[in-house]
């Protein structure tokens, strides 16, 4: 899968193309049907399967003050999607040149002329254009006049509620990361980078990784079973998460914190990431030390067996 940045290089390298148009911000169930039918119409056609996205959110320009958390960094985004069989991205520099472009200019001057787009794949959903004034049936008669397939692919429902990433976003953010998983392509994950903490793990028999630099959305706070992926993949552990204070010691910052089953070692300094599997429980005060050593053994067998991992798994 190519990476661009300019639509340039793409007519560079690929003779025409099949499209499909989004954000694809945590690369959800929906945005797998639409990929991958994106490649199939591809294959038939004879060209390359190309997703079209932006960096930063479009909301991000349009509304700085309050731009809606995302759910995956780039690099994240990237990583979900190089499975699906597409044979490129374009992740497009988002700027106010863009959004000023109208519905029409927009097709004719990105998708048509710098693209060459053959076939354009989109759901219901989809707004494009100045004030997101074009939509699919502006789309499909567009498509119908230049000779470009057009297709809607319908909106993937589970439990009887469209499948998007800002249900996925309410739903991470009340901490039901279960039920957000199921509308995920794959587990939730935050990215961050291990710094010094108060220690105070280790004297308990708990050494946790504290995280830092944390660009996306966070779980509601509470004790989470999950994993924890370091640096290129090289090792993946169970991890008992926390995220919020820590009352019994008078400690009312949040932090996230990982206590990695069956990890020795330093990971001061590196970048790891932390997959979000079930909530296990609230953050509490504890009456002393012991009780909340007590709770955190038993948070530690509840992580063992939701992960059905005994032993960490080395790639």
């Amino acid at each position: 899968m190519i990476i661009f940045e300019s639509l340039e290089s793409v007519s560079s390298v690929f003779e025409a193309t099949v499209v499909t148009i989004g954000n694809f911000d945590g690369v959800h169930v929906g945005h797998v049907r639409l990929i991958r039918r994106t490649v199939e119409i591809a294959r038939q056609v004879g060209t390359a399967a190309v997703a079209f996205t932006f960096d930063p959110h479009p909301a991000a320009i349009l509304q700085p003050q309050n731009p809606p958390p995302p759910l995956t960094a780039r690099g994240r985004k990237l990583d979900l999607l190089r499975p699906l069989g597409l044979d490129a991205v374009v992740v497009y520099p988002t700027d106010r040149q863009l959004l000023s472009l109208s519905w029409r200019e927009f097709l004719e001057e990105l998708l048509l002329k710098k693209l060459r787009i053959r076939g354009i794949v989109e759901g219901p959903d989809f707004r494009f254009g100045r004030n997101r004034e074009g939509d699919w049936q502006l789309l499909q008669e567009w498509a119908r006049e230049r000779g470009v397939l057009a297709e809607l692919v319908p909106a993937v429902v589970v439990d009887g509620q469209p499948v998007s990433s800002s249900r996925i976003r309410a739903l991470i953010s009340a901490g039901e990361v279960s039920a957000a998983n199921r509308l995920l392509s794959e587990p939730y994950r935050i990215q961050g980078r291990v710094v010094v903490g108060a220690k105070r793990g280790r004297t308990l028999g708990f050494p946790t990784a504290n995280l830092a630099d944390v660009t996306t959305i966070l779980p509601a706070q509470g004790i989470y079973a999950g994993r924890a992926y370091l640096a290129e993949g090289t090792a993946v552990y169970p991890a008992a998460i926390s995220i919020g204070p820590n009352p019994t010691f008078d400690e009312l910052g949040v932090k996230i914190e990982a206590y990695l089953l069956d990890f020795e070692g330093d990971l001061y300094g590196q970048t790891i990431e932390l997959e979000f599997l079930s909530r296990l429980r609230d953050i509490q005060r504890f009456d002393n030390v012991q009780m909340l050593v007590e709770q955190m053994h038993r948070d530690v067998l509840a992580t063992r067996e939701i992960t059905g991992c005994m032993l960490p798994i080395r790639s």
